[in-house]
């Protein structure tokens, strides 16, 4: 008789080889019961509700954990998220309820650095609107603007784990690289190369400006018109964060407007994205969805991760990647 169950809707397992590897080491070594519902979808109030009994551990996607559905859950101990977002958990009703919450750290970290540098190529030398004109037979007329990297200044708003990687990936094209953060890494900046400046001056200084900050009250809409409006004329607007961090209508009216001359994006307020937002019919604009932290060595490192610490809260221990400490005594791990 299984112990519980562990609820896996978390939305990006079909582009992984053997996803249940990871998830049969709960079966084996916590007795639980193993449930799959990955379907690209997030889960409503009401689903969640109706599958939350009988389920100790879940690894959901953007599934909302407010204080509704943790009612319903009186079964669930841990929430435990295969990323770095927590957006959709209310980390304050997950503890009042005795629900460890975890992330997964730094798993994705070199992925997501890598796919902010290849947008920043593909809008840099137009490389999605150069196929998308060539496959309609424009080859003579082929005349986009293309910029190059070296000699460019990247201003890099979040210098965090995944923002100074792409600080030294983008030192290595011979781009100029400033940040702002409200924590300063002195030692990594000397080492790399960045100036730490003012959020202003980045934004009227940079070529091209990267989002890495999570999703809080202060960064929710950061990039709205005024920002964009004091941003480098003919500079270029990269997000791999958080959707929200950008207002889309602002983006695709500095878009239109020429205020900005690009922009890629990988992630959006709501997700999945209306296609018919008129950002969609824009040519100075890349949209990738939401796959900036994907790749298997990423994703087989974040379920590993994931698991570990689920199995940890499971045996009464406290798991790597707590996010709300405040709940180890009512849920009684060891601190």
């Amino acid at each position: 008789m299984p112990k519980g169950i562990a609820w896996v809707t978390t939305s990006w397992l079909s582009g992984l080889e053997d996803p249940m590897r990871h998830f049969k080491r709960l079966e084996a070594e916590a007795g639980l019961e193993v449930r799959i519902e990955s379907n690209g979808v997030d889960k409503t109030e009401e689903e969640l509700i109706a599958s939350l009994p009988g389920v100790v551990v879940t690894f959901p996607s953007n599934d909302p954990y407010n204080e509704r559905t943790l009612a319903a859950a009186t079964h669930l101990r841990h929430i435990a998220r295969t990323g770095v977002g927590f957006n959709s958990v209310d980390l304050d009703a997950a503890t009042r309820h005795g629900v460890v919450v975890t992330n997964a750290p730094g798993q994705n970290s070199d992925s997501v650095a890598e796919h902010a540098i290849g947008l920043m190529l593909c809008i840099a030398r137009n490389i999605a609107l150069s196929d998308k004109k060539m496959r309609a037979g424009e080859w003579a007329d082929l005349r986009v603007p293309i910029s190059p990297l070296r000699g460019k200044t990247l201003g890099i708003i979040g210098l965090g784990n995944i923002g100074k990687r792409v600080a030294r990936r983008a030192a290595a094209f011979g781009m100029e690289v400033i940040a702002h953060d409200i924590v300063r890494d002195e030692r990594f900046a000397a080492e790399v190369g960045v100036f730490f400046e003012p959020r202003e001056e980045v934004t009227r200084r940079a070529d091209f400006i990267t989002c890495h900050v999570p999703l809080n009250d202060s960064t929710r809409g950061m990039v709205d018109e005024k920002f964009l409006s004091s941003m480098k004329p003919g500079a270029y607007l990269i997000n791999t964060s958080r959707g929200p961090v950008v207002d889309l209508d602002a983006a695709a009216t500095a878009l239109e407007r020429g205020i900005i001359q690009g922009a890629a994006l990988d992630v959006f307020p709501n997700e999945p994205t209306d296609h018919r937002h008129r950002i969609f019919s824009l040519d100075n604009v890349v949209l990738t969805p939401h796959i900036a932290g994907l790749g298997e060595d990423a994703c087989e490192q974040s379920l590993e991760f994931a698991v570990n610490a689920a199995l940890d809260v499971i045996a009464g221990r406290r798991p790597s990647g707590l996010l709300n400490p405040e709940v180890l005594e009512k849920a009684g791990i060891e601190d």
